[in-house]
């Protein structure tokens, strides 16, 4: 199996110029869907260094359940 990199220089390297061209022109109907690729890596980076540093599930609000008896939280269960 090919890595995606491999699989990318095989395509520049067996297509024509023209080609390439005509097969990018035909992927502007996805402008409009979804987040563009920048705003993706962005956000994949952000969720992967949350997941790494494992606060992805800690909730910041931990110390105002405990100092507040006004704030009840019956959903969070510790």
């Amino acid at each position: 199996m090919k890595t995606i990199f491999e699989k990318l220089k095989l395509y520049f390297e067996s297509n024509s110029e023209q080609q390439i061209i005509k097969d990018w022109s035909e992927t502007e109907k996805y402008n409009s869907v979804g987040p563009k690729i920048d705003e993706f890596f962005h956000q994949s980076k952000i969720f992967y260094e949350t997941e790494i540093r494992n606060s992805y599930w800690e909730f910041s609000c931990k110390n105002e359940i405990l100092e507040n008896p006004k704030f009840a939280s019956d959903f969070f269960l510790y």
